[in-house]
């Protein structure tokens, strides 16, 4: 009974560890005497947010041409948003999708696509109830705190350990394992939720995993069981509109 009781209590001091750290911050996962990060690092970041080892050269022919391309393509965009009664489930949607979407409008119209803002003004108060319970009593809290020092880790957003990031990628995790407990937590959903913190706000980018993984229009919960891995290749492709060349931020 005693071994039981320790073993209660160590779990329960590990948990409480766990928050502190996120809660802490970015300074909870580096040395002291460390301080912020060079200013040199963003000569070697690519515009995906990816950090790499050495100075990026120049941009190549065919990267300044996909970023041309994505100057187009944004215009037609904002023209279909601005018309979305009339585009939304056109043809025409499906194939510039597919294409890719910009990067510097991705999160709006991801919103528009998993229909954010009316299911997260349906539900004000969920998320934080979510976030607050799973800090309680979460059982996955352990699990979600090892794989998310692993997710996207060479991008600048989710570089430093217990960084903003990290912690917003920490609250919606832990919020949707109370949310959707049939579920509960998968590896999957580390790196598919933080894809979505590089565009959207905290609690947007909990709805739209909320949506993307249950709501009727695309539920795609039944494969994440079924086939645990491809659902992240699947998300990361082009049916949510990460051009080919994106691909590699993930």
């Amino acid at each position: 009974m005693e071994i039981a009781e320790d073993a209660d209590s160590l779990r329960a001091q590990e948990r409480e560890n766990i928050i502190m750290n996120y809660e802490k911050g970015h300074r909870a996962g580096l040395p002291e005497d460390m301080g912020p990060e060079p200013v040199g690092i963003y000569s070697s970041t690519d515009r995906f947010g990816i950090v790499h080892e050495t100075e990026l050269p120049p941009a190549t022919a065919r990267e300044v041409k996909q970023m041309r391309r994505e100057i187009t393509r944004k215009s037609k965009w904002m023209e279909m948003l601005g018309q979305w009664e009339t585009y939304k489930n056109s043809k025409k949607l499906i194939d510039r999708v597919y294409k890719g979407i910009p990067m510097n409008i991705r999160g709006q119209v991801w919103s528009v696509l998993l229909n954010i803002q009316e299911v997260k003004s349906k539900n004000p108060r969920t998320y934080k109830v979510m976030k607050e319970k799973g800090k309680r009593s979460s059982e996955h809290i352990h699990q979600i705190n090892v794989d998310i020092s692993k997710t996207l880790r060479t991008h600048i957003f989710f570089r430093d350990r217990y960084g903003a990031k990290q912690r917003e990628l920490f609250y919606i995790l832990l919020a949707y394992s109370e949310y959707n407990p049939e579920v509960g937590y998968c590896r999957d959903l580390s790196p598919i939720a933080a894809l979505f913190l590089l565009y959207l706000p905290e609690e947007d980018a909990f709805w739209a995993l909320v949506q993307l993984l249950a709501s009727e229009r695309h539920s795609l919960q039944d494969l994440s069981w079924a086939h645990p891995a491809p659902v992240g290749r699947v998300f990361a492709g082009r049916r949510t509109g990460v051009d080919a060349d994106d691909k590699h931020c993930l």
